[in-house]
């Protein structure tokens, strides 16, 4: 079992975005099926270049996230307009 952790950041971030996008963030953010098994049904993608730090999307949105596969745990870092992530991001 994975243990999901959201930073305040996020939190902050999520409650700023348009309510269709906030939906979509909350049903994968706030789900168990992310505690079983990330790596299964997601749209996670690897950042280039770190081992760490994914990326899922959501239209012109993205979520930011580090994964440790040693400890199990996930956490989520970021909600942020696409032109933005890259900036604040990992």
């Amino acid at each position: 079992m994975w243990e999901i952790r959201h930073r305040k950041a996020f939190y902050k971030e999520l409650s700023k975005l348009p309510a269709a996008v906030r939906g979509q963030i909350e049903e994968v953010a706030f789900s168990d099926t992310l505690k079983e098994d990330p790596f299964g049904k997601e749209k996670l993608e690897r950042l280039k270049g770190y081992k760490e730090f994914y990326k899922m999307r959501f239209g012109n949105y993205r979520v930011g996230l580090k994964i440790d596969r040693k400890e199990k745990k996930i956490e989520f870092r970021r909600a942020l307009h696409r032109k933005d992530i890259y900036r604040y991001f990992p």
